[in-house]
């Protein structure tokens, strides 16, 4: 090691302490103000600009420290696979692929979490909500109340399925974040939850209106029409699979790009943006899949 490699994480250091005394005397500052009645939003743009200096030299400072004592990490050539990589071992003759690993892994925590609430947490139901039931039974209002928004009578009947997609598309969603890849970048997966959907809708088309009633509906307002509402019918299960498996996709290679650019540097950075590109992207994505799916059941039980 050399002079020379200390300079970065000492201008690093020097940063954060600067943010740090700039945000303090502006705080203080603002606290004077106040109590003096006089305007303090300069003061309060300095404090913001303390912390952003702060923060700024924190992660110059770590970056550069970690750099020095474990070196930096060898540039890799960044290759994405649609397809993903099988586990190194079989079951029955079968290999699984690491994605639907993933998926037993998150319905396995799912399942367990919820024999452990029910037993330990609420051993007992009250008439009367609090804590962790009262916010239990509003999520369960909720979902609902969506689905009786969507579905009508089917509402009641139809939340459970609803729900259970939500939960483990979020469960998929934090365990990308730890570095798995999400079952839903697998394009089986998405096409089986979407076929799930698609039998469903016609099921209860059927269940309501008879095989004929449901024949008459895709027929209406013409019988000419019926090769086409056929085929059309039989392509939202696939638009609905590819979209969740696109944008699943899109954002794992996003963080992928990040990693790669970053390097050595990626270090908080991609725990931010993989909130969004993990997590609130992967939601938006199980909420439309959702209000596809009632959509459709809606659409195949209604006159």
């Amino acid at each position: 090691m050399h002079f020379r490699d200390f300079i970065t994480p000492f201008i690093g250091f020097a940063l954060a302490l600067a943010g740090f005394f700039l945000h303090r005397i502006a705080q203080k500052k603002s606290v004077s103000a106040s109590l003096d009645g006089k305007p303090f939003k300069r003061f309060k743009r300095l404090k913001t600009l303390g912390a952003a200096i702060s923060v700024v030299g924190c992660w110059v400072f770590i970056v550069n420290i970690l750099t020095l004592i474990f070196g930096d990490l060898p540039q890799e050539e960044l290759t994405v696979s649609i397809i993903p990589p099988r586990a190194e071992f079989s079951i029955l003759g079968y290999t699984p692929s690491t994605t639907m690993l993933v998926g037993w892994g998150v319905m396995a925590v799912l399942i367990v979490a919820a024999v452990l609430l029910r037993i330990f947490v609420i051993p007992r139901l009250e008439s009367v909500p609090r804590g962790i039931q009262n916010i239990l039974e509003t999520c369960v209002e909720l979902v609902e109340g969506y689905s009786s928004s969507k579905t009508g009578d089917l509402g009641r009947p139809m939340f459970g399925y609803v729900f259970a997609i939500g939960a483990v598309l979020l469960g998929y969603a934090v365990a990308e974040l730890f570095g798995f890849r999400s079952p839903s970048s697998d394009i089986t997966f998405t096409l089986a939850l979407a076929l799930i959907s698609f039998v469903m809708a016609n099921w209860y088309g059927i269940r309501q209106r008879s095989i004929r009633g449901r024949l008459k509906s895709l027929a209406n307002p013409s019988p000419l029409l019926l090769p086409i509402r056929i085929v059309t019918d039989l392509a939202n299960p696939v638009s609905m699979a590819c979209r969740l498996f696109g944008n699943t996709v899109s954002g794992m290679i996003v963080m992928d790009l990040v990693y790669s650019f970053l390097g050595s540097s990626a270090i908080g950075i991609p725990s931010i943006l993989g909130l969004y590109f993990n997590v609130f992207a992967a939601l938006v994505q199980a909420f439309i899949f959702i209000t596809l799916t009632l959509i459709n059941i809606s659409e195949a039980t209604t006159e």
